[in-house]
């Protein structure tokens, strides 16, 4: 068989791209029309071209026996795309994931083709393991935390690039056991993992810690929650109680997690005060600042953040807040030398001045991500990057306005960052002045419920909606959940 035919499949189609058939018609023809395909959905109005209803069962058909021609792949591509989700639409105000900045689409264009490996650099990302460090460089940084002038090591960095929020907080609190127990990764916990506990805030604690501590086998039931005020922040007086109470009765706080824009409310909670309790009673301090860390950005806001620089460890979510696509996250930490307590200890990874692969947990093989929040951060600049979160919060402020001048609407907090939080209320249960009663409260989450799955179903807008189990407001029920609804800008 000649070189040049092994890259040709049926139909004389070419099935993989290599140094031969270079400019081939076919080929071109195929990634033009994806390309259309995909601009031609990132410019559409509406959330969703083809507004399907959800199904209640489903059934696959069989692997084919015959592969697909690249017109049928295409044809296939348009269908899901009529079917998808456009998170960029300006109609799309239930999350911020709106990845549509051109840098970042354009970089993650450029990543499947470059197919560049993070784990080693010299021997599989010569050039890209720079380029993540040096995004890691900007975002440590522009948090706070101390940079140095130059690098010998990536064990210096302090950061690293993962999947998602989820996968960069479980690896904060590994960092977090293994400051209270070193060495535990290798020789397992010199205690019980049931006596092992991670404060978190009451209400809006978001799942991931949970699901962490199960994955470390030190139990997702461990979590103490910490009350929190009318605006869901953590009552100090009581966090420091609750340290207290563990410790009195022989348990070990491993961590305590604060919210810098919770995934509900979007509050920020008082990260200086909190910082120095902790430090004071020698507990690891997590800042999950997933949604809220794009305020680090902006001189008018950035006073919001003010003690995050004091944490431990920071997670942050540029798909989330910075219009990077999915997926990217980063975890960060004050020590740079954390990241070396729990990396990898396999041969497989080459233990190379540059190999960013030896901490990286949970992750072997690990693509090119960080190349768009760096093309997004040199595209704007942070002048750039400041005006258009400032431009976001005012269009929030607007919008929260909007909400207090509707005679149906109850605007239920003013949140930190670009969020909404409201609930529908008709007027003339407003005008009572009294607190509802459970039943009629029940009642108003299931009309509020159907206002969600209405304008979802419709295909043309979209609104978050989702129960909290407490709300404070002088007309709902006391510690009563309550379904809220949400836009975030």
């Amino acid at each position: 068989m000649s070189t040049k035919g092994a890259f040709l499949g049926k139909n004389g189609e070419q099935d993989f791209m290599g140094p031969f058939d270079a400019g081939s018609p076919r080929v071109n023809n195929f990634f033009q029309e994806i390309l259309k395909i995909g601009l031609e959905f990132r410019s559409q109005p509406h959330v969703r071209e083809d507004a399907r209803s959800t199904p209640s069962s489903v059934k696959f058909s069989s692997l084919p026996k015959n592969g697909a021609a690249y017109d049928d792949l295409l044809e296939q591509f348009r269908h899901i795309a009529r079917g998808s989700v456009h998170w960029g639409s300006p109609n799309w105000v239930g999350f911020p994931d709106s990845g549509n900045s051109v840098p970042s689409l354009g970089a993650a264009l450029m990543i499947p083709l470059l197919g560049q490996n993070l784990c080693n650099q010299d021997v599989t990302s010569p050039s890209a393991t720079f380029t993540e460090m040096e995004v890691v460089h900007w975002l440590r940084s522009n948090l706070g935390y101390a940079t140095p002038d130059a690098y010998s090591s990536a064990l210096e960095i302090g950061g690293i690039l993962t999947v998602g929020g989820s996968l960069s907080n479980a690896i904060a609190l590994i960092a977090a056991r293994e400051a209270l127990f070193p060495g535990s990764g290798l020789d397992g916990l010199p205690v019980l993992p049931r006596d092992v506990r991670v404060l978190v805030p009451d209400v809006i604690e978001h799942y991931s810690i949970r699901s962490a501590l199960s994955s470390l086998s030190l139990g997702g039931a461990n979590v103490v929650r910490v009350p929190v005020d009318d605006n869901f922040r953590m009552i100090l007086p009581e966090l420091e109680r609750c340290i207290d109470e563990e410790r009195t009765a022989g348990r070990y706080v491993m961590a305590c997690v604060a919210y810098a824009g919770d995934s509900r409310t979007m509050c920020i909670d008082n990260l200086s005060e909190i910082a120095d309790i902790l430090q004071r009673k020698k507990v690891w301090f997590h800042v999950d600042a997933c949604h809220g860390s794009c305020l680090a950005f902006s001189r008018t806001h950035r006073s919001k953040l003010n003690g995050i620089e004091k944490a431990d460890s920071v997670t942050i979510d540029p798909h989330k807040a910075l219009w990077v696509t999915y997926t990217c996250s980063f975890v960060l930490f004050k020590d740079p030398g954390t990241l070396a307590k729990v990396g990898a200890t396999t041969e497989l990874i080459l233990k190379t001045q540059w190999s960013l692969g030896q901490i990286t947990p949970f992750i072997g093989s690990k693509a090119f991500d960080a190349l768009k929040l760096w093309a997004t951060m040199k595209y704007f600049g942070q002048e750039g990057i400041e005006r258009l979160i400032d431009e976001r919060l005012n269009l929030t402020s607007q919008i929260q306005e909007e909400v207090r001048q509707n005679p149906h609407l109850i605007l239920l907090n003013k949140t930190d960052i670009n969020a909404c939080i409201m609930l529908f209320m008709p007027d003339n249960m407003q005008r009572r002045g009294a607190r509802l009663e459970p039943a009629e409260m029940d009642m108003l989450n299931e009309v509020n419920k159907t206002i969600k799955m209405t304008i979802q179903n419709s295909g043309k807008f979209f609104i978050h909606g989702f129960p909290l189990r407490r709300v404070p407001h002088p007309l709902i029920p006391k510690d009563h959940p309550v379904f809220v609804l949400r836009t975030s800008e």
